[in-house]
């Protein structure tokens, strides 16, 4: 079963999800079709694939302990690898398995499939396997599927990373992001979309580009920052990432050079448009002793240019290598330690507050989606920032460093769910936006009382700020 490096376990986790029993919102046991084949783990890789063709299965669950799973991929990759015959299957099998209850919905299974790289997801009932939910199964529920543009990511590459089969990705995503949100799903589970399918597409970037330039030198790190950083990437985000390398040579130095100059400009080919800032890896190409001199430098004599740096990079999230980063969360776990940097940071999240004299009135109308960006998603995410560091949590989406400031007693767990909620529901607007729906027009009016009351609960949640970090901003 193949797997994609660098990929976090979070996008997976819990979070608002699509309606309930209608499309991606459907219970798995509705979708799960028959029972799935079993084999035992002392079976022949010759037996197992007998079985499977006999049987027209795609896969069959290893009994063994704990379950594994052997599908067609497999069997083709141990084909190509030569193995003999009669190897037996727990040699070759995937375990443990990446399994979903039978009550989950179909959205869970799709972001697990995204996240790991896998097509097939065994059910469970009472924790034991009762079915297995296919790419195939969540195709047919949608009528434009993100693993149908994760498939074509894939299989894209005969151009090179200018590929003009990749041109039209944008257009492509945003009928993924179309389709998901007439289909209930909200903001913040189709921004984690986004970003994964962006994770493949930079994923196969680099391997486009390594096939021209040759193998690199040593271990490296791509690294995402921002919103794919935290896996919240709507469809006009644009490109923010760094590399790091290991090796200490001249020569290291030019090919990573070389590489961050193809991946980005592919990227920008394919519609992920070049940072503004200059949060890219063309620009932030450095060997992980000088990151760790960097961070350091950012804590130790912090100032604004400093500060904004740090804020970004808190986000960094491995996509793709094999260099070891922890490193660079070690020293920013350092911030936890500095109340100086923390009382900055509340600072600057509160000067994006909602404005009292166009929210106390409820004129969400009047709003324009650019406002809903600066005056609502953007604080969530810079206090998510706050108390994630206060808490010393290692978690990237805002969503797990507010759950994580609840655990820690820095906030409530009411206010870290109502804030949770809010970002959900300002994302969906903001996605609509981007769609090219009239918002806040559009909205309906329960939708614009939902609108409200996310506005409110940023405000709220701002003015708590000043209770456990207190100063002027």
């Amino acid at each position: 079963m193949d797997s994609r490096a660098g990929r976090p376990p979070s996008v997976a986790r819990e979070s608002p999800g699509a309606g309930p029993e209608t499309g991606l919102g459907t219970p798995l046991s509705d979708v799960v079709g028959r029972e799935p084949l079993f084999v035992p783990p002392t079976s022949t890789v010759a037996d197992v694939a007998l079985a499977m063709r006999e049987g027209h299965h795609s896969c069959a669950v290893v009994t063994s302990r704990p379950d594994g799973i052997v599908t067609n991929g497999d069997l083709a990759r141990i084909v190509a690898e030569r193995r003999p015959p009669d190897t037996p299957v727990e040699q070759v099998m995937s375990s443990p398995v990446h399994a979903l209850p039978s009550g989950a919905p179909l959205i869970r299974a799709l972001l697990l499939m995204l996240d790991e790289g896998v097509e097939h997801v065994p059910v469970t009932r009472g924790g034991l396997i009762v079915g297995v939910i296919t790419d195939v199964d969540l195709i047919r529920q949608q009528s434009a599927s993100p693993l149908l543009v994760a498939d074509r990511i894939r299989r894209a590459g005969a151009g090179g990373p200018r590929d003009p089969a990749l041109a039209d990705l944008s257009s492509d995503l945003a009928g993924v992001a179309a389709a998901l949100l007439a289909d209930g799903v909200d903001g913040l589970r189709i921004a984690a979309i986004v970003a994964s399918l962006h994770d493949s597409l930079t994923i196969r970037m680099l391997e486009l580009a390594q096939q021209d330039l040759g193998p690199p030198p040593g271990p490296y790190a791509w690294l995402a920052l921002g919103s794919q950083g935290r896996m919240e990437q709507l469809l006009q985000s644009d490109q923010d990432t760094a590399l790091a390398f290991a090796e200490h040579t001249d020569d290291a130095g030019e090919y990573f050079a070389a590489l961050a100059e193809r991946v980005t400009d592919g990227l920008a080919a394919a519609g992920v448009p070049r940072c503004p800032g200059g949060f890219m890896a063309t620009n932030w190409c450095r060997r992980l002793d000088e990151w760790q001199r960097t961070f350091h430098g950012w804590l130790d004599e912090p100032d604004a240019r400093s500060l904004l740096d740090a804020q970004v990079f808190l986000d960094l999230r491995p996509v793709a290598g094999e260099l070891d980063i922890g490193v660079l969360d070690r020293v920013l776990a350092r911030g936890r330690n500095r109340p100086g940097i923390q009382l900055a940071f509340a600072q600057t999240a509160r000067r994006f507050a909602p404005r009292v004299r166009r929210f106390g009135r409820l004129r969400v109308d009047r709003l324009p989606p650019a406002e809903l960006k600066l005056r609502g998603t953007v604080p969530i995410v810079l206090l998510g920032r706050l108390y994630g560091l206060a808490a010393g949590s290692p978690e990237r989406t805002t969503a797990g460093r507010l759950r994580a400031a609840a655990t820690t007693n820095l906030i409530s767990a009411d206010t870290a769910d109502t804030l949770i909620d809010a970002y959900a529901a300002l994302l969906s607007v903001r996605l609509a936006a981007e769609l090219g729906e009239d918002v806040p027009l559009a909205l309906s009016a329960p939708r614009r009382r939902e609108l409200m009351g996310a506005l409110r609960a940023v405000r709220s949640a701002l003015q708590a700020s000043a209770l456990t970090h207190p100063g002027t901003g």
